[in-house]
């Protein structure tokens, strides 16, 4: 690790413009003087149009052969397996009629998702036979559920419940409810999303038909008298029988970031603990690995799919520590907990990409005015920072606006720094907070210091303190140890 370090350090030493020209991006130092926000805003004829332009330029047969062999890497990569059983034949078919499966087809036609809608109640009873269920969250547009094997106690997985609306009658004009264009977005994102590491691994979804079943309407009950987040509208959709849903399984990212500081978690030396005897604390080594993997993962996801998340709050930030198997002095083998805190980006409902074989995927944000007159937490201030930045663009959201990826950058590094504390005063530590403070005042500046996450990456890869494992508490994994440009070779 020391090595490295010293390796990278030689690098800062080099022309910053020269190194910039080298990974096609626009130099940093080219500050813009109109903004229209109290956050980082670039202006539309510099930083803007300096992004949009090719990465590298490529004819079309070239094109075709990057294609192609990026579908050959990712039908290489092996999926993980779903926690339900291989029992479909003992699941009932909803009869629905042609008209809504025409309605369905964005979804239906989609290669991840059942070209079968399939009734709830037997759905459910397949799954209730084999796994426990556990509801841990309620967002605007559908809940979240752990749920763990009976089989093999302790192997978890996460159900996403999203009520979609109906073709026509009750439901079909209610906000509260995905559409189902949406939807096949969220979808299409989790299968091209899953082969870039810093994002969750999509496993499966399915269409089901008809109210919520027994098992996950007991889990529902259980979450609602811990919590007023559980919306009118979503109670009346697990009522009525003849509602849709979309059905969304992946793998356990664990803790979200946000829960994670405001419950008395802990996270120490990459541990993640729980209970009020921890305490809390987050040191700045932590707040470093955190805001690093974040900031490499959207810097990946930007050179290769132009993505822009356009909505990273801490919730949408989970925490996992994985686990490792050792040998001991007997010869036998144990699982331990590994000391690296593993960061996984989630929820893409309102995201944009633009994919080498496919049109651009994205939200409309007009469509959700709400949004951006909420008050009471930072991260509506963001929303609005947003949409200044479309509103410079004409309100089109399907343009590319990596800008709003920095914007959620230097929320995320704000809240981080907020909370970390300098308990270790050495003076690699003091060097670190003070590395971290100056960039999320660049971050968060009233002139646009960086045009995209690549170019934030870029900048910390200068800094040596920003790679360096210091005291023996852990650093990124090694995944997140690679260059980004060496990241964005692997895929």
């Amino acid at each position: 690790m020391k090595a490295k370090a010293q390796a990278y350090g030689k690098r800062g030493r080099e022309n910053i413009a020269v190194l910039m020209q080298q990974l096609h991006l626009s130099s940093p130092s080219k500050t813009v003087t109109k903004s229209t926000t109290s956050l980082c805003v670039t202006e539309s004829t510099t930083a803007h149009d300096a992004i949009r332009e090719p990465l590298t330029p490529v004819d079309a047969n070239a094109r075709k052969e990057k294609v192609a062999a990026r579908k050959q890497v990712r039908a290489r990569k092996p999926k993980r397996q779903s926690l339900l059983p291989c029992e479909q034949q003992r699941i009932k078919s909803a009869d629905m009629g042609n008209g809504i499966s025409k309605y369905l087809q964005p979804l239906l036609k989609l290669k991840d998702v059942n070209p079968e809608i399939l009734d709830f109640e037997s759905w459910a009873a397949t799954w209730s036979g084999c796994c426990r269920f556990n509801k841990i969250a309620q967002g605007a547009f559908g809940a979240v559920f752990r749920v763990e094997s009976k089989t093999q106690p302790g192997t978890f997985t996460i159900a996403k419940l999203i009520p979609l609306q109906s073709k026509s009658g009750w439901g079909c004009k209610t906000r509260e409810f995905t559409t189902v264009r949406s939807a096949a977005n969220e979808v299409f994102f989790l299968s091209m999303l899953d082969e870039i590491d810093g994002f969750v691994q999509f496993r499966k979804a399915e269409i089901l038909c008809g109210q919520l079943p027994g098992c996950l309407s007991a889990a529902s009950k259980s979450f609602d008298k811990t919590t007023d987040d559980t919306t009118q509208r979503f109670q009346q959709a697990c009522a009525y029988p003849k509602q849709m849903w979309l059905f969304i399984e992946m793998s356990d990212a664990g803790i979200d970031l946000e829960t994670a500081l405001k419950e008395d978690h802990c996270i120490r030396n990459g541990s993640i603990l729980q209970g009020p005897a921890s305490g809390r604390y987050l040191s700045v080594v932590q707040a470093r690995d955190i805001f690093w993997q974040v900031a490499s993962t959207l810097a990946v996801a930007e050179k290769k799919l132009e993505f822009e998340h356009r909505d990273l709050h801490l919730g949408n930030i989970c925490l996992s520590q994985p686990q490792k198997k050792i040998s001991t002095q007997d010869g036998s083998e144990l699982w331990t907990n590994n000391p690296s805190i593993i960061v996984t980006i989630i929820d893409y409902t309102l995201s944009r990409a633009k994919p080498a074989d496919s049109d651009i995927v994205f939200n409309n944000l007009s469509n959700h005015p709400d949004i951006f007159t909420g008050k009471g937490h930072p991260q509506y201030d963001v929303y609005r920072s947003m949409k200044a930045l479309a509103d410079e663009q004409d309100q089109k959201w399907e343009r590319y606006i990596p800008s709003t990826n920095v914007l959620w950058l230097s929320h995320v590094l704000d809240l981080l720094m907020h909370q970390a504390t300098l308990r270790q005063q050495s003076s690699e530590h003091i060097e670190l907070w003070k590395n971290l403070e100056e960039l999320r005042m660049q971050l968060g500046g009233p002139h646009a210091f960086f045009a995209n996450a690549q170019e934030v990456v870029v900048r910390c890869e200068m800094e040596t303190t920003v790679w360096r494992s210091l005291n023996g508490c852990s650093g990124p994994g090694d995944m997140m140890k690679q260059p980004f440009e060496v990241r964005c070779s692997n895929l």
